[in-house]
């Protein structure tokens, strides 16, 4: 068997089994701008923007013997570009930094009956500027343990713990999931991280509808940030976007996904080595993304009623 037939057979498996909250991404990426905005609540008076983008491949693995234990295997990379400019003198200063984030995600889906599964995800990832040799202060982890109910083919929820720096910070906090799906509508609910309405023709090859979604990132930082008087150690961000959203999926299984609106809630932090922070957190302000993924097409069903 060839080696795409022999992904594309295994992803099909995936989707019968309906494993997850969304369509299996095998490949994804995505940008996102956020123009510069003034500084609010800080000493500082200046403005900062951010720059962003991402990009993932996925691949599934399956136990034959059993077929009830999935491991997903995903490997990543992020880019966020910090522009920062202060009013210290006549001129304005101005900063920019890159922060990396190379990492490797873990899944684990365990299949205890048809209605009942468990999902284990182990993320371990090098987050920082890259400013000088790598050292421990680099490496960070993240993971999360979910158990997930199928209610019916429409429905599913669960319920779960993560451990995570999307806001900016390592926490602990509670998970929950709720999917609903109708050949129309989709209603998906991951939180703290997103929530999504989308509506789609009986075609499926186009949909519209609303997302909201928190991310954002913990940095380990090495070189020094002309625009701040001190010796930064880290730097986490975060940032909830809202607004409208449109995909568009194209004859080749990829799909194509424009969002933008408004960036709230926002957070950028310089934390120094006595661990005092410098928040240099820009106004809420506008965000345009753009991305594209390709999810390849579920298998579908021969009907009995028409074969007879």
């Amino acid at each position: 068997m060839k080696p795409y037939k022999y992904i594309t057979s295994i992803l099909f498996l995936l989707f019968s089994f309906n494993l997850q909250a969304q369509d299996f991404e095998l490949i994804k990426i995505q940008s996102a701008y956020y123009p510069k905005q003034s500084i609010e609540e800080s000493t500082v008076d200046g403005k900062a923007g951010m720059f962003e983008w991402s990009g993932q491949l996925g691949i599934p693995q399956t136990f034959k013997r059993t077929k009830r234990t999935i491991l997903i295997h995903k490997l990543g990379y992020t880019n966020l570009r910090v522009d920062t400019e202060a009013n210290i003198g006549i001129e304005p200063l101005e900063n920019t930094k890159h922060y990396h984030t190379i990492s490797y995600n873990l899944g684990l889906v365990q299949i205890l009956n048809p209605k009942w599964r468990l999902l284990l995800n182990l993320n371990p990832l090098l987050a920082s500027d890259f400013g000088a040799s790598l050292n421990e202060d680099d490496f960070l982890f993240q993971g999360n343990a979910l158990a997930l109910y199928s209610k019916n083919l429409k429905i599913q929820y669960g319920f779960g713990l993560v451990y995570t720096t999307r806001l900016g910070r390592p926490l602990v906090i509670p998970m929950g999931l709720f999917k609903y799906r109708t050949p129309k509508m989709t209603i998906d609910i991951v939180l703290p991280n997103k929530l999504s309405i989308m509506f789609r023709n009986l075609k499926r090859k186009f949909s519209y509808g609303f997302e909201a979604g928190l991310n954002g990132g913990l940095f380990n930082n090495n070189s020094d940030i002309s625009t701040i008087n001190s010796i930064i150690d880290e730097t986490g961000y975060s940032r909830l976007n809202i607004g409208p959203a449109i995909r568009v999926r194209l004859k080749n299984s990829t799909i194509i996904h424009f969002t933008g609106g408004i960036a709230v809630g926002r957070k950028l932090e310089f934390i120094n080595i006595d661990e005092e922070t410098n928040n240099l957190t820009p106004e809420s302000g506008p965000f345009f993304k753009v991305g594209f993924s390709f999810v390849p097409k579920k298998k579908s069903k021969p009907n009995p009623e028409k074969q007879n």
